[in-house]
């Protein structure tokens, strides 16, 4: 490995702390950590879901899923409720708070890429986005997908443990 290779993933691994950490102080004023600030804006974004579409569509692990989702309820953010017209399907739901929230979460993380952006020249913002996309799909990594289909809904919707009050 050459000294620039070396030097350069020095360089991506700088910036991903410095980021991870303006985003970690960003969201302390919203209440939220990164990864619940990922399920509120995908809630606010699709609405309703049941816990193991938005755990695929997030590509998270289920159990990690389960006990985020269990937190954010404990503080109010969400809520899990029966399906409109379907009953058996259990969905993660934002609550008034936890919508207020994922437009914190959002406004947060707008003032952080603005930050970013402004140490980009203008002219390279787009090679910027490039690159970064070409650097996430090589990696394995890609857009949160909540396509699913009604069979699939059915299954998730028995896996999907019930709350009872």
């Amino acid at each position: 490995m050459t000294d620039s290779r070396r030097l350069l993933l020095h360089l991506v691994l700088h910036a991903a702390r410095l980021l991870d950490e303006r985003v970690r102080v960003a969201l302390r004023d919203v209440g939220a950590h990164h990864g619940q600030g990922r399920v509120l804006d995908a809630l606010l974004a699709q609405g309703p879901l049941p816990l193991s579409r938005l755990a695929a569509g997030l590509h998270i692990a289920q159990p990690s899923a389960t006990v985020m989702v269990q937190r954010m309820e404990a503080a109010g953010l969400v809520e899990r409720r029966a399906r409109e017209g379907d009953a058996r399907v259990v969905e993660v739901a934002l609550t008034p708070r936890g919508r207020r929230a994922a437009h914190g979460v959002r406004e947060a993380w707008q003032a952080v890429e603005e930050e970013l952006l402004a140490g980009v020249p203008r002219g390279r913002r787009r090679d910027l986005e490039e690159l970064l996309l070409a650097v996430r799909d090589h990696l394995g990594g890609h857009s949160p997908d909540f396509t699913s289909t009604e069979e699939t809904d059915d299954v998730l919707s028995s896996i999907t443990p019930r709350r009872h009050r």
